[in-house]
């Protein structure tokens, strides 16, 4: 039986596995490390923090926010009683 992953949780494994290996190299002494020491900082301080940075993104689209930050213009329950009112006036 084949397991399917969602490729988000396919990048999500590959970071985990990044930090298992910086960890496991970082127990060890430099002149027994496998990785060279540029690898080893291209992993920990690149590679992993872009990587966590794509995953943690907020999909929601910045236009539905104002410039603070703040909540979106309209709530659903707005949204839902504006198409209401709008229903009522097309059958009056």
């Amino acid at each position: 039986m084949q397991h399917y992953l969602n490729e988000y949780q396919a990048v999500g494994q590959v970071l985990a596995d990044l930090k298992a290996i910086v960890q496991r190299e970082n127990k060890r002494h430099q002149m027994d490390q496998h990785l060279v020491s540029g690898m080893l900082d291209l992993i920990e301080n690149e590679i992993i923090p872009l990587l966590e940075n794509e995953i943690d993104v907020d999909p929601t689209p910045q236009f539905l926010y104002d410039n603070d930050g703040g909540e979106p213009p309209m709530t659903t329950a707005e949204v839902h009683h504006a198409a209401w009112v709008q229903h009522q006036v097309m059958h009056s």
